[in-house]
């Protein structure tokens, strides 16, 4: 079985922007794509039809026509790229976990709907955090040549899938991988502290770790300073393609996840 890229859209500019990423990384990895969209009418009224007498019309046309839409967007990137659609009714995040059950990377936006319905379908982003099938990359800006894959580990043993997905990825987009860590400083109830030799430990390990799995990959690593972790992390993915992300532990703590992608400055993935 080849490799698969989910990517939901909704027709919103960050869901073509995402469309856009994941067109590209699909044609670097010579992946298949599969174009999702959720249509959330049905679980709140049974009259999705046409309207009598009007051609074209009707809530599940509609969510039909966005679907299509994204499919021809993927079509204008790429003519030769093998595109599956999909749409389910239900709320994005339900859907997208059902559609890309079998997919290697989910692939959505920052942000989705606005107005009414983005306030009731809350943040899909975040909710998928919490529960994902396969790796999820949030979509906030368009690639860029040369920016660097940032991979956040903290000596755990999810570290090793932030590492594995980041080496991926970098060989991908061709381009070079930074390994950073956080040093907080801890309060005074803590504890314990990790030492400095501990930190420096961690970093090594997962330097050595890279070089061996993938020995042409250029990789460097950095202790970040910081009494906050997450502020930190936004920092570090200042310059960078994506941030890489553990979906557990320190740096994957859901409030940490949370008020990453809120203000990240780049794309963020969350390993699985």
């Amino acid at each position: 079985m080849g490799i698969k890229v989910a990517v939901g859209y909704d027709g919103s500019d960050p869901s073509k922007l995402a469309l856009r990423w994941a067109v590209e990384y699909a044609i670097a990895s010579q992946a298949m794509v599969r174009v999702i969209h959720a249509w959330i009418w049905p679980l709140f009224t049974h009259d999705v039809g046409p309207v009598k007498g009007v051609a074209d019309s009707g809530l599940r046309h509609a969510a039909e026509e966005i679907l299509s839409e994204g499919v021809e967007l993927a079509r204008g990137i790429s003519a030769g790229l093998e595109i599956e659609p999909g749409m389910a009714a239900g709320l994005p995040a339900d859907v997208l976990r059902q559609e890309s059950a079998d997919a290697d990377l989910l692939v959505v936006g920052n942000r989705g709907l606005g107005g009414f319905l983005g306030k009731l379908v809350g943040s899909v982003s975040v909710d998928l955090t919490g529960a994902c099938p396969c790796p999820l990359v949030v979509v906030r800006a368009q690639r860029g040549e040369g920016k660097p894959v940032v991979a956040c580990v903290d000596g755990h043993l999810r570290s090793s899938k932030v590492l594995e997905q980041s080496v991926r990825v970098a060989q991908t987009l061709q381009t070079t991988l930074r390994i950073v860590h956080v040093d907080p400083s801890a309060p005074a109830w803590k504890r314990h502290t990790p030492s400095p030799s501990h930190n420096r430990d961690v970093l090594r390990n997962a330097l050595l770790w890279v070089q061996d799995l993938a020995p042409d990959l250029a990789v460097t690593e950095e202790l970040l300073p910081g009494r906050s972790v997450h502020t930190a992390l936004v920092d570090a993915g200042a310059d960078a393609e994506l941030l890489v992300l553990g979906a557990h532990r320190r740096e994957g703590h859901s409030g940490t996840l949370a008020t990453v992608l809120t203000h990240a400055h780049c794309n963020v993935m969350i390993a699985r």
